[in-house]
């Protein structure tokens, strides 16, 4: 049963505190503070410093400073504010950090959960008390986990973990009933790490005393890192699946845990926080907690702080965020100027093509996380912490496959963003025709989505029958887009338009988004034009869309038959040609040179999501960041193709991708699955000695097995 009258008396004491700053936390005042650290006013300017406004995120850090159009100017901003606010927080550089380690006091069975109580090691003689909630019975697979942060109330963990405090804040006792294990720490000052009977921050000052330099607010980020520390030992916890949440104090505590954790996939906030400049009692921070003392060096001109809490929110991008507030908020009042927040933190998502990560809502209401949006919060949780497939074991069955397909398409999609094309009349232009080496090429014209249009090529064969089969040409990194499998410019040897034409396949070769006549912005293969125009996707997925409007072009011609289609690239177009399958079950044989290491392999997986340039799938740099490498890799998109046909080419001495042989084992290791359908011949691999290229032995043998597929129906049907 919860007891209620210890939190309503403390959420009441922080409300008062909050509005009258001649009041504070019996356990700190901001002067005997300043005389034990002997701290002074930080010697740090910002762009934020001395304005009344919110600097804008997306301008340079100048007074007139240019915008920021990419991921890189983006992120060398993000590194300085978190800077400028390690000066302010302290930086727990000189403390040691120990080995993940935890002590148990207490386990509990209580039905559909168990819990536990325990104490993980934050620093040498210190230790953070927690609950550790798993359901029952234990996932058979690693499970998702949530870090629960407690409101301000004196019994902490208590509340989240529904044992003492209001049942609307059971934050871990919900989610551990939706299949998340749930740890449940004391904040520093708070439940197990304050006396019995004491009150928030008590003895605040015996922690300056021995961490002068550092915060409340930095030694919570600490503390936080040192559970995912532990999380990460547990077999039973998926560490690609690690997220915070938090109402009020356990808001903002979740806000600099995901800012100095990039480990932490995805974070949930409630009333958390509301702009210093807006802020009726800023000192709230400083003289009325010990939160950031040396925030009081700015209570009198707040305008001076060299930071707010709108650069705060955007360093958490482009991870998923969800952030409720409100606009009868008593603790956090001022919250008309979130609207203006939202769209420039939307504008910092939309660089990685992923403003759909950041969920942010503003409605009328008090300060409080009421049930329906915790249950909206929840239910995004699941979308973005969502299950993983075993990538390291075969399935035992097609059953179990079929349950890991879907699985593998959420994940990709995730990181990929849309990769279904919008619905259009599937028509195109001719806007020339000429005879070439024996088959006829038209340029055509038609639309990838409405008001774009892409050019291409389509080659007949001279020997038509009654149906032939289609093959789409994806092209390689080339400025010249199209031309180049066009056989009109760049290296004879991806002149794959021509010579598959020449064998009797209707040809279709496109230009690529910033290639071809499809170059805007900076140049080719330059993606910032592209992600002011699609904030929702990323490079890949528009490509993987265009893909899928190509193959939707071949199937109306009526020469084409509509069940024989395949594609094919190297490099680039070999990319393509995978994703383009993997998403496209028309689809029915790819063939890809040179198109990839794995990401376990390779020892530049950053060229997945640069910072600049040509950015395939900036989402992955979440992963990057947190020291990993994706959440998936290559054998995942090629696994979607069984049991239709996917033929891997890879050179030995790839200048491109030094890692690329290891494609080959790879491709190889998956024909169990093809086995089980019965289609073993339908997977093949090739590794050739040789440079970044596409050998005339390797497409003479592609080309054999195309046939093979596409044109042979008796050689489907089975293993030969």
């Amino acid at each position: 049963m919860f007891k209620t009258n210890k939190t309503v008396f403390f959420s009441i004491c922080i409300v008062v505190f909050s509005l009258h700053p001649s009041h504070g936390w019996e356990g700190f005042k901001w002067e005997e503070w300043r005389s034990l650290t002997h701290a002074e006013k930080p010697p740090v300017v910002t762009p934020q410093s001395g304005r009344a406004d919110l600097f804008p995120l997306l301008q340079k850090d100048a007074p007139d400073g240019e915008e920021i159009q990419s991921i890189e100017e983006w992120e060398s901003k993000r590194d300085r504010i978190l800077e400028t606010l390690e000066v302010l927080i302290g930086n727990p550089a000189p403390i040691k950090r120990v080995p993940p380690y935890a002590e148990i006091f207490l386990e509990e069975n209580l039905g559909d959960h168990t819990r536990i109580h325990m104490r993980i090691a934050s620093e040498p003689d210190d230790w953070i008390p927690a609950y550790l909630l798993i359901p029952n019975p234990v996932p058979a697979r690693p499970a998702p986990a949530m870090i629960v942060l407690h409101q301000t109330v004196a019994q902490g963990k208590d509340e989240p973990c529904g044992v003492e405090g209001n049942s609307e804040l059971a934050l871990a006792l919900e989610l551990v009933r939706e299949g998340f294990v749930c740890i449940a720490p004391d904040a520093i000052g708070f439940g197990e790490r304050t006396p019995p009977g004491a009150p928030p921050y008590h003895d605040a000052l015996r922690f300056y005393r021995d961490h002068p330099d550092w915060s409340f607010w930095g030694k919570m980020a600490w503390d936080v890192r040192r559970i995912v520390d532990y999380l990460e030992t547990l077999s039973f916890i998926d560490n690609y699946r690690i997220g915070c949440i938090g109402h009020s104090h356990g808001g903002y505590g979740t806000l600099f845990a995901a800012i100095f954790e990039p480990r932490i996939s995805a974070a949930a906030v409630s009333c958390g926080f509301t702009t210093l400049r807006k802020d009726p009692t800023p000192e709230r921070w400083s003289h009325l907690t010990a939160l950031m003392p040396k925030l009081g060096f700015y209570v009198d001109s707040i305008e001076e702080a060299p930071f707010d809490w709108h650069e705060i929110i955007a360093c958490i991008a482009p991870r998923p965020f969800f952030l409720w507030s409100t606009l009868n908020d008593s603790v956090f009042p001022a919250t008309d100027n979130f609207p203006e927040i939202f769209e420039q933190v939307k504008d910092v998502y939309a660089l990685y093509g992923a403003s759909v990560y950041f969920h942010p809502i503003l409605e009328e209401g008090p300060h409080s996380f009421p049930q329906k949006r915790r249950r909206e919060a929840y239910d995004w949780l699941q979308i973005y912490l969502s299950a993983r497939p075993d990538s390291f074991n075969m399935p035992a069955s097609l059953d179990e496959w079929e349950s890991d397909r879907k699985q593998i398409k959420k994940l990709l999609s995730r990181d990929i963003g849309p990769t279904d094309p919008p619905s259009l009349e599937s028509a195109f232009q001719i806007l020339s025709a000429t005879s070439r080496e024996g088959c006829v090429e038209k340029k055509i014209q038609y639309a990838a989505a409405p008001g774009e249009y892409v050019s291409a090529y389509l080659f007949y064969p001279d020997a038509i029958q009654k149906t032939n089969p289609g093959i789409v040409v994806f092209h390689q990194t080339t400025e010249y887009g199209k031309e180049e499998p066009a056989g009109r410019k760049g290296r004879k040897s991806m002149h794959l338009g021509l010579e598959l034409a020449g064998r009797g396949y209707i040809v279709l070769a496109p230009d690529s988004i910033t290639a071809g006549e499809r170059i805007d912005g900076g140049g080719p293969f330059d993606t910032r034009q592209f992600y002011r125009r699609h904030p929702n996707a990323s490079a890949l997925g528009k490509m993987i869309q265009d893909g899928r409007r190509a193959v939707d072009i071949l199937q109306t011609i009526p020469e084409v038959n509509p069940k024989r289609i395949g594609v094919i690239g190297h490099s680039l177009g070999a990319e393509e040609a995978l994703f383009v399958a993997a998403f496209d079950e028309r689809v029915q044989a790819a063939a890809a040179s040179c198109g990839f290491a794995p990401l376990r392999a390779e020892s530049n997986p950053w060229r997945w999501a640069r910072d600049h340039w040509f950015s395939y799938m900036p989402r992955l740099r979440i992963d990057l960041r947190a020291g990993r490498p994706p959440a998936w890799d290559f054998d995942d998109a090629i696994r979607l193709i069984a049991p239709r046909g996917y033929f891997n080419f890879q050179t030995m001495d790839d200048e491109i991708f030094p890692e690329g042989y290891a494609s080959h084992a790879m491709t190889l290791s998956l024909r169990p699955l093809w086995r089980m359908y019965g289609k073993a011949n339908n997977l093949r691999s090739l590794l050739e000695p040789g440079p970044h290229d596409f050998s005339p032995s390797a497409k003479a043998a592609i080309y054999s097995w195309f046939d093979s597929i596409l044109f042979d129906t008796e050689k489907t049907s089975g293993d030969h």
